[in-house]
Protein backbone atom coordinates (compact mmCIF):
# COMPACT_ATOMS: atom_id res chain seq x y z
CA UNK A 1 0.00 0.00 0.00
CA UNK A 2 1.28 3.44 -0.93
CA UNK A 3 2.67 5.51 2.00
CA UNK A 4 0.34 8.42 1.14
CA UNK A 5 -2.72 6.13 1.21
CA UNK A 6 -1.64 4.78 4.59
CA UNK A 7 -1.12 8.30 5.92
CA UNK A 8 -4.54 9.39 4.64
CA UNK A 9 -6.11 6.31 6.26
CA UNK A 10 -4.36 7.04 9.58
CA UNK A 11 -5.52 10.68 9.53
CA UNK A 12 -9.08 9.50 8.84
CA UNK A 13 -8.97 7.13 11.82
CA UNK A 14 -7.56 9.88 14.04
CA UNK A 15 -10.30 12.35 13.11
CA UNK A 16 -13.05 9.71 13.40
CA UNK A 17 -12.08 8.58 16.90
CA UNK A 18 -10.18 11.41 18.52
CA UNK A 19 -11.86 14.64 17.46
CA UNK A 20 -14.80 15.72 19.56
CA UNK A 21 -18.05 14.40 18.03
CA UNK A 22 -20.27 17.10 16.61
CA UNK A 23 -23.09 17.25 19.16
CA UNK A 24 -25.18 19.23 16.68
CA UNK A 25 -25.58 15.99 14.71
CA UNK A 26 -27.23 14.22 17.66
CA UNK A 27 -31.02 13.82 17.66
CA UNK A 28 -31.00 15.80 20.92
CA UNK A 29 -28.30 17.09 23.23
CA UNK A 30 -29.47 18.68 26.48
CA UNK A 31 -27.75 21.21 28.71
CA UNK A 32 -24.42 19.94 30.08
CA UNK A 33 -24.70 16.59 28.28
CA UNK A 34 -21.31 15.25 27.17
CA UNK A 35 -19.58 12.54 25.18
CA UNK A 36 -16.03 11.55 26.08
CA UNK A 37 -13.51 11.11 23.28
CA UNK A 38 -12.70 8.94 21.55
CA UNK A 39 -16.28 7.96 20.68
CA UNK A 40 -17.57 5.94 17.75
CA UNK A 41 -21.11 7.01 16.80
CA UNK A 42 -23.14 5.33 14.06
CA UNK A 43 -26.21 7.35 13.00
CA UNK A 44 -25.79 10.11 15.60
CA UNK A 45 -29.17 11.59 14.62
CA UNK A 46 -30.75 8.65 16.53
CA UNK A 47 -28.89 9.44 19.77
CA UNK A 48 -30.72 11.50 22.40
CA UNK A 49 -28.77 12.75 25.43
CA UNK A 50 -30.80 14.74 27.92
CA UNK A 51 -29.61 17.25 30.52
CA UNK A 52 -26.47 16.21 32.46
CA UNK A 53 -26.26 12.83 30.65
CA UNK A 54 -22.57 11.93 30.41
CA UNK A 55 -21.02 9.13 28.41
CA UNK A 56 -17.46 8.05 29.17
CA UNK A 57 -14.52 7.81 26.80
CA UNK A 58 -13.97 4.99 24.31
CA UNK A 59 -17.69 4.36 23.85
CA UNK A 60 -19.38 2.91 20.77
CA UNK A 61 -23.02 3.74 20.06
CA UNK A 62 -24.52 1.97 17.04
CA UNK A 63 -28.08 3.11 16.37
CA UNK A 64 -29.20 1.18 13.36
CA UNK A 65 -32.29 1.66 11.18
CA UNK A 66 -34.83 3.93 12.89
CA UNK A 67 -34.02 2.67 16.39
CA UNK A 68 -32.92 5.17 19.01
CA UNK A 69 -30.63 5.36 22.01
CA UNK A 70 -32.20 7.63 24.64
CA UNK A 71 -30.35 8.57 27.81
CA UNK A 72 -32.37 10.77 30.13
CA UNK A 73 -31.16 13.43 32.55
CA UNK A 74 -28.59 12.90 35.25
CA UNK A 75 -27.13 9.61 33.92
CA UNK A 76 -23.46 8.74 34.02
CA UNK A 77 -21.47 6.02 32.29
CA UNK A 78 -17.87 4.98 32.78
CA UNK A 79 -15.53 4.27 29.87
CA UNK A 80 -16.23 1.67 27.22
CA UNK A 81 -20.01 1.77 26.90
CA UNK A 82 -21.26 -0.25 23.92
CA UNK A 83 -24.80 0.32 22.62
CA UNK A 84 -26.26 -1.78 19.76
CA UNK A 85 -29.89 -1.17 18.80
CA UNK A 86 -30.16 -4.01 16.27
CA UNK A 87 -29.98 -7.77 16.23
CA UNK A 88 -30.17 -10.44 13.53
CA UNK A 89 -33.45 -12.34 13.42
CA UNK A 90 -33.07 -16.10 13.21
CA UNK A 91 -35.37 -17.83 10.72
CA UNK A 92 -35.91 -21.60 10.66
CA UNK A 93 -34.42 -23.15 7.52
CA UNK A 94 -32.40 -20.09 6.58
CA UNK A 95 -28.83 -18.90 7.05
CA UNK A 96 -28.12 -15.38 8.23
CA UNK A 97 -27.47 -13.10 5.29
CA UNK A 98 -24.92 -10.90 7.05
CA UNK A 99 -26.70 -7.87 5.61
CA UNK A 100 -29.36 -5.63 7.07
CA UNK A 101 -32.38 -7.40 5.58
CA UNK A 102 -32.67 -9.81 8.54
CA UNK A 103 -32.11 -7.16 11.25
CA UNK A 104 -34.57 -6.37 14.02
CA UNK A 105 -34.36 -2.83 15.43
CA UNK A 106 -35.36 -1.85 18.98
CA UNK A 107 -34.85 1.33 20.99
CA UNK A 108 -32.64 1.36 24.07
CA UNK A 109 -33.83 3.64 26.87
CA UNK A 110 -31.90 4.64 29.98
CA UNK A 111 -34.17 6.46 32.42
CA UNK A 112 -33.00 9.28 34.72
CA UNK A 113 -30.34 9.06 37.44
CA UNK A 114 -28.74 5.81 36.19
CA UNK A 115 -25.13 4.90 36.85
CA UNK A 116 -23.50 2.53 34.34
CA UNK A 117 -20.12 0.95 35.11
CA UNK A 118 -17.09 0.41 32.89
CA UNK A 119 -17.34 -1.72 29.73
CA UNK A 120 -21.10 -2.27 29.89
CA UNK A 121 -23.00 -3.42 26.79
CA UNK A 122 -26.63 -2.43 26.16
CA UNK A 123 -28.39 -4.53 23.52
CA UNK A 124 -31.51 -3.91 21.44
CA UNK A 125 -34.65 -3.48 23.54
CA UNK A 126 -32.88 -2.87 26.85
CA UNK A 127 -34.72 -0.52 29.21
CA UNK A 128 -33.02 0.60 32.42
CA UNK A 129 -35.28 2.02 35.12
CA UNK A 130 -34.73 5.29 36.97
CA UNK A 131 -31.98 5.29 39.58
CA UNK A 132 -30.59 1.85 38.65
CA UNK A 133 -26.93 0.83 38.81
CA UNK A 134 -25.42 -1.45 36.16
CA UNK A 135 -22.21 -3.17 37.28
CA UNK A 136 -18.96 -3.26 35.31
CA UNK A 137 -18.78 -5.55 32.26
CA UNK A 138 -22.51 -6.34 32.39
CA UNK A 139 -24.61 -7.07 29.30
CA UNK A 140 -28.15 -5.67 29.53
CA UNK A 141 -30.65 -7.43 27.27
CA UNK A 142 -34.01 -6.65 28.92
CA UNK A 143 -35.78 -4.43 31.45
CA UNK A 144 -34.05 -3.47 34.68
CA UNK A 145 -36.45 -2.09 37.32
CA UNK A 146 -36.04 1.31 38.97
CA UNK A 147 -33.39 1.60 41.70
CA UNK A 148 -32.14 -1.95 41.07
CA UNK A 149 -28.49 -3.04 41.04
CA UNK A 150 -27.86 -5.43 38.12
CA UNK A 151 -24.66 -7.27 37.20
CA UNK A 152 -23.46 -10.05 34.93
CA UNK A 153 -23.99 -11.47 31.46
CA UNK A 154 -26.90 -11.33 31.02
CA UNK A 155 -27.42 -8.66 33.69
CA UNK A 156 -29.50 -9.86 36.65
CA UNK A 157 -30.87 -7.90 39.56
CA UNK A 158 -28.92 -8.76 42.72
CA UNK A 159 -30.40 -6.16 45.07
CA UNK A 160 -31.99 -2.74 45.24
CA UNK A 161 -29.91 0.38 45.76
CA UNK A 162 -31.87 1.72 48.76
CA UNK A 163 -34.76 0.94 51.02
CA UNK A 164 -38.18 2.11 49.89
CA UNK A 165 -38.07 4.90 52.48
CA UNK A 166 -34.75 6.18 51.10
CA UNK A 167 -36.08 6.07 47.54
CA UNK A 168 -39.18 8.02 48.53
CA UNK A 169 -37.01 10.64 50.24
CA UNK A 170 -34.67 10.83 47.21
CA UNK A 171 -37.60 11.22 44.80
CA UNK A 172 -39.18 13.91 46.97
CA UNK A 173 -36.02 16.02 46.61
CA UNK A 174 -35.67 15.59 42.84
CA UNK A 175 -39.12 15.14 41.31
CA UNK A 176 -42.49 16.84 41.36
CA UNK A 177 -45.27 14.94 43.09
CA UNK A 178 -46.77 13.71 39.82
CA UNK A 179 -43.37 12.36 38.63
CA UNK A 180 -42.54 10.39 41.79
CA UNK A 181 -42.97 6.67 42.31
CA UNK A 182 -45.48 5.74 44.98
CA UNK A 183 -44.72 3.29 47.77
CA UNK A 184 -47.12 0.84 46.13
CA UNK A 185 -45.29 1.04 42.77
CA UNK A 186 -41.91 0.48 44.41
CA UNK A 187 -43.22 -2.49 46.41
CA UNK A 188 -44.64 -3.98 43.19
CA UNK A 189 -41.22 -3.75 41.49
CA UNK A 190 -39.60 -5.54 44.43
CA UNK A 191 -42.15 -8.36 44.62
CA UNK A 192 -40.54 -10.16 41.68
CA UNK A 193 -37.10 -10.26 43.33
CA UNK A 194 -36.24 -12.30 46.41
CA UNK A 195 -32.63 -12.15 47.56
Amino acid sequence: MNIFVRFKHAIGIFFHYYMRPNINKLGFCGKNASLGIPADLKNPQNIYLHEFARIGRRSTIMTMGNSKFIMKRGCLTAEGLVVVTSNHQQVVGSFLSGGNEDNVYKDIIVEEDVWIGINVTLLAGAHIGRGAIIGACSVVTKDIPPYAVAVGNPAKVIKFKWSIENILEHEKKLYSEKERFTRKELEAYRENYKF
